[in-house]
């Protein structure tokens, strides 16, 4: 399979958000993670991001970086339970997370 990066995207303009909760996540995911589930979850970001703009959807950068870098905390011992699936305790986390910030209650269900 071949996958076509040259497609009317701009590689440069698709970054991590320059903002003060983007560098908390990822303290916090660096801190947390494993390197390789930290860099697959930039990964995730970064396709997500460009997936979106080449398909031309409007989307808020900040929010999807915090979906993709917390879609997998639930993975790591700080932030798993035995009630619930790795989804669940990743999203809660994130939520959780989100919250301690002050992000509005309809942003963290976009999350």
């Amino acid at each position: 399979m071949t996958i076509n990066l040259a497609m009317n995207t701009d590689l440069a303009r698709i970054g991590i958000p320059d903002s003060k909760l983007a560098r908390e996540i990822t303290e916090l995911v660096r801190d947390t993670e494993s390197p390789l589930l930290f860099h697959h979850s930039s990964r995730v970001y970064y396709w997500g991001a460009l997936a979106g703009k080449r398909r031309g959807l409007r989307f808020d950068p900040e929010l999807l970086y915090a979906g993709a870098m917390f879609h997998d905390m639930g993975l790591t011992h700080q932030h798993s339970t035995m009630e619930e699936r790795f989804e669940v305790d990743s999203a809660n986390t994130a939520r959780d997370f989100l919250r301690s910030h002050g992000v509005h209650q309809q942003d963290i269900e976009t999350v």
